[in-house]
């Protein structure tokens, strides 16, 4: 990868990836805090929609952080990626590794999206989207960043979120009965 213009396109891919996770972390804060400051007061008839409502206001403002945090982080550690003459600070082995990670993480999303059965409907495309944006950004901030803390950081994150996706495959399995249909 000695080429600049290369380099350079996939610090902006990984860059790109990033600032859409954390977008979509932003929209989702969002619609978890208007339904929380919107919500009508409960009514003798609609205390399940008020329950719903603010169910749903902890898990949105949960999920956002989830995506937001791994997004900003990537950034952080994108600051200066693009530079002239930028020299990434990981080691080849360590760079090699964020890679599998990255790699580890998608596949055991799409094997989560075929193993639940249901085919791949709009939300198993989103579950393995949201997958392939922070994997892959937080794999580019590993690869790229000129910041030895930073890089490290975008790793640990890249790590847990590749550790929880084969985690959540790994339960899933053991739920399906052996011999039965996925």
């Amino acid at each position: 990868m000695d080429d600049p213009k290369t380099r350079r396109r996939l610090v902006l891919g990984a860059r790109m990836m990033l600032v859409m996770l954390f977008v979509a972390a932003l929209a989702i804060l969002g619609l978890g805090l208007a339904v929380a400051l919107l919500a009508d007061p409960p009514e003798t008839s609609g205390w399940l929609r008020h329950l719903f409502g603010r169910a749903f206001a902890v898990v949105a403002v949960v999920m956002a952080g989830v995506l937001g945090i791994p997004g900003a982080i990537g950034l952080w550690a994108m600051a200066g990626a693009r530079d002239e003459g930028a020299t990434p600070v990981m080691s080849p082995t360590v760079r090699l590794v964020a890679t599998g990670l990255a790699i580890a993480a998608i596949a055991a999303a799409l094997i989560l999206a075929v193993v639940t059965g249901s085919g791949l409907t709009i939300l198993d495309l989103g579950l393995i989207g949201i997958v392939v944006l922070a994997s892959l950004g937080l794999a580019g901030a590993v690869q790229f960043s000129i910041h030895r803390g930073r890089a490290s950081l975008a790793g640990i994150a890249l790590g847990l979120l590749s550790v929880g996706t084969i985690i959540a495959v790994v339960r899933l399995l053991q739920l399906v009965p052996a011999g039965a249909p996925a």
